[in-house]
């Protein structure tokens, strides 16, 4: 799969090798837990963005991107070890390589857990994003 990372200018405030080599090209349906029914382009900020002036560590370069899952099993699965999750709600949005590259960041609490780095801003993956039904994560 090619990697569009190695052409591509991301932001200055991007660590070196950020987004990480095993890093590829995001392919189709992509999904991520927001706080309402109807995502809105906070639910599509990074941790960096909400919070530039923290100190990252290690995790300097996932928190530049978004935490999703790829498939809806690894979101059951990601509910049933993470109970914060219950409390969201859940969207869904097909993407492509144009949209930014995805690599697989496991959790502690995730192994499914991956990390897209986007090359839309929040406001239009707030666009592109739809939620799955009207209703809570745990009944979908």
């Amino acid at each position: 799969m090619e990697r569009k990372a190695s052409t591509t200018t991301w932001p200055e405030h991007y660590p070196e090798k950020c987004p990480p080599d095993t890093a590829t090209d995001v392919s189709g349906e992509v999904y991520r837990f927001t706080s309402k029914t109807n995502p809105k382009h906070k639910d599509f900020l990074s941790y960096y963005e909400l919070k530039p002036n923290n100190d990252w560590g290690k995790m300097e370069c996932q928190a530049r991107g978004l935490s999703v899952y790829t498939t809806k099993e690894d979101c059951r699965a990601a509910i049933d070890t993470i109970p914060a999750l219950r409390k969201k709600y859940l969207c869904v949005a097909e993407l492509h390589g144009e949209a930014g590259v995805i690599a697989e960041t496991p959790s502690q609490n995730s192994n499914n857990h991956k990390t897209l780095w986007s090359l839309f801003s929040a406001e239009e993956l707030a666009n592109l994003f739809k939620s799955i039904e009207l209703t809570r994560v745990s009944h979908v």
